[in-house]
């Protein structure tokens, strides 16, 4: 009896590790990289944050400007989720360049 809950113990850790490391995996993915369908997937709190980031960022991931407009942010923001709403697929950071403009 003893062996079955042993290994009934590793598997359930090994299950739980994989999935661990799957989420870890998901998180380290830089910004510049992100579709909108992985966008959509934050906390709405988080929305604005990024489209922060999204645009101060290039295609290159470096810092386009130092310069972070606050209040374009407000602005830009739900014109983001609607262009992401619409093509899930499409690149994170592209869409925000669209609404910018």
């Amino acid at each position: 009896m003893k062996k079955y809950f042993v290994i009934g113990a590793v598997i359930t850790s090994l299950a739980s590790m994989s999935a661990m490391a799957a989420d870890k995996k998901d998180e380290a993915k830089p910004v510049a990289e992100w579709t909108c369908e992985e966008f959509l997937a934050i906390d709405d709190n988080f929305y604005p944050t990024a489209v922060g980031v999204g645009e101060l960022l290039t295609k290159k991931d470096k810092v386009e400007d130092a310069v972070l407009d606050v209040d374009g942010i407000q602005t830009i923001t739900p014109l983001v989720i609607d262009a992401c709403k619409k093509d899930g697929k499409a690149n994170f950071v592209e869409q925000v360049k669209k609404a910018k403009k």
